[in-house]
């Protein structure tokens, strides 16, 4: 047998070899999961329970009126307060 056609079995068998092996990893990859990507890892310790007694929504100034300015990205505004409790001037910038 020549080196023309050793080298073309060497060749063949090589390429088949690697696609086996490529299997190989996409299946243990979709097998896996995302379980030890660092990502996932990351993602559980930034969805930490927010701290208690925080409100969801705080003011970010008044109107000229004297009324609260709060965020558009707050979807439930806090509770009223107290009729009898003081309402601070706004300040002039």
């Amino acid at each position: 047998m020549n080196f023309s056609a050793r080298f073309h079995q060497f060749a063949t068998w090589s390429f088949r070899a690697a696609i086996v092996g490529g299997l190989v990893g996409v299946a243990y990859l979709a097998m896996r999961g995302d379980a030890d990507m660092p990502g996932a890892r990351l993602v559980a310790a930034q969805t930490a329970v927010p701290a208690v007694g925080f409100p969801p929504c705080q003011p970010i100034g008044y109107t000229a009126e004297g009324e609260l300015v709060y965020s558009m990205d707050c979807e439930q505004l806090p509770a009223e307060p107290a009729a009898n409790a003081p309402i601070p001037a706004p300040t002039a910038k």
